[in-house]
């Protein structure tokens, strides 16, 4: 699953940004990204993946990797309670 997530995160970053030469450790908003744009990727996150993140959660994990911990902790059966500290 950890490769999957990953795989799909990557996918909606290169298509939010358009740009096909980002990996899993690209930066949203060092590739051009914003919060509106954040916004968009973030609806798509939730089509896809059921994980209903706000916006604060992607400027602090800004990487496909990093959010990647966030969609899954919010999708988990027993889930934690929200992480204090960054990714």
């Amino acid at each position: 699953m950890t490769e999957d997530l990953e795989s799909v995160l990557l996918a909606l970053w290169r298509e939010t940004l358009s740009h096909d030469d980002l990996d899993a450790d690209s930066n949203f908003f060092v590739h051009g990204g914003h919060s509106l744009l954040g916004l968009v990727m973030l609806e798509r996150v939730q089509e896809l993946t059921g994980a209903d993140l706000p916006l604060a959660d992607l400027f602090e994990c800004p990487t496909p990797a990093r959010l990647g911990e966030r969609v899954r902790a919010a999708t988990a059966d027993d889930p934690a309670p929200a992480p204090d500290s960054p990714c």
